[in-house]
């Protein structure tokens, strides 16, 4: 059995259990060909994108020594006089084709289908699609329609919490392609701890009294990031907080983003509102959130550098350091890794041994 995993933003093939290590040509030629059309991929087109020439012979050789490392099983036949090269599916899983699938059957289904199939397929796209730099894409038609199912899959039937005062509702109306459960002020909020993880995103007010006067919003990221869980953040509000720019406000709390409503009172329109967290749910949140996430502890880094100075001596200093930095790299890999649960509990613990 041989699994190819593309939706991981880079091309993993496991042949038996074992993983295989690719080249980035072969990893290009895996995905040109788990993904071709049905017609085939062309050997001009693998000429063309790892610069081989076939009249030598270097395609076929280098094919051969492919289909040996990995165990897939490639014919070749002549179209109009033109080459093509067609992978055999057979004992081969692609989740990129899974994927196609599951989101044909949840189209197919509309409203009936259930959340078990909706979470089956949300958790193959990881962080998507393999990149090549400097190379063509190695299946622009599929890309395409991978791209299209994962617009339609993230732009319905997303779990958020929205906590809000004022236009929590009007915002709900708004979403009701997803399914979003309001609460009105912290003490509601408080009620969901237990299953945060069960959602795909809070929307949440900086202000949650009508003077304005509170940042209850803060107080409620913060203890999000404290719990450990894996929800990202969007901040709405109003007025700007005071004293902060808006990039510094969002790195400090891991926000994904900061979105300024038109009005705040009840029967506000929230058209814009809606608009850009449908836009941000497209854009994995997860991920924005991770790498406000580093960027965060590379601030906190450089500030417990300056506090593990002082009273050491350079040998216990330098040692002091070591430490530290190898724990930040460890968020760093939780971060890089999407997971984002993990990354904010060590984040927490970081805080809790070498300050804010």
């Amino acid at each position: 059995m041989i699994e190819i995993e593309l939706l991981n933003g880079r091309v993993d093939l496991v042949r038996d259990g074992v993983p295989v290590a690719l080249t980035p040509d072969e990893g290009w030629l895996t995905v040109a060909l788990a993904l071709a059309p049905e017609e085939g991929l062309a050997a001009r087109t693998i000429k063309d994108a790892l610069h081989v020439k076939i009249i030598s012979g270097a395609l076929r050789q280098r094919l051969t020594r492919f289909r040996n490392r990995t165990g897939l099983a490639i014919r070749s036949a002549d179209v109009k006089s033109a080459k093509v090269y067609h992978l055999d599916l057979t004992d081969v899983r692609v989740d990129a084709l899974d994927y196609l699938t599951r989101v044909d059957q949840i189209r197919r289904a509309g409203p009936a289908v259930d959340d078990a199939t909706l979470d089956a397929a949300r958790a193959l796209w990881k962080l998507g699609l393999p990149r090549f730099p400097n190379m063509a894409e190695p299946a622009p038609a599929a890309y395409e329609s991978l791209r299209c199912a994962h617009e339609y899959l993230t732009g319905s039937g997303r779990r958020i919490l929205i906590v809000d005062d004022q236009v929590g509702d009007e915002l709900a109306a708004r979403l009701r392609r997803h399914r979003c459960t309001v609460a009105h002020d912290l003490a509601e909020f408080e009620k969901y701890y237990p299953v945060l993880d069960d959602f795909d995103l809070a929307v949440v007010d900086l202000h949650l009294t009508q003077t304005y006067a509170d940042n209850t919003g803060d107080t409620i990221v913060r203890e999000i990031n404290l719990m450990g869980v894996g929800l990202p953040v969007v901040m709405i509000t109003l007025r700007p907080p005071e004293n902060r720019s808006i990039p510094e406000w969002i790195r400090s709390l891991g926000l994904v983003d900061v979105i300024f409503k038109k009005r705040d009172e009840p029967g506000a329109d929230m058209a814009f509102v809606a608009q850009r967290v449908n836009e941000i749910l497209l854009e994995e949140p997860a991920a924005r959130a991770c790498d406000q996430l580093m960027h965060r502890v590379q601030k906190l880094r450089r500030k417990a550098r300056e506090r593990l100075r002082a009273g050491r001596s350079e040998a216990a200093y330098t040692e002091a350091v070591a430490r530290m930095d190898e724990y930040a790299e460890k968020i760093n890999r939780l971060a890089s890794d999407n997971q984002l649960a993990d990354a904010r509990a060590e984040a927490a613990r970081f805080v809790a041994s070498y300050g804010e």
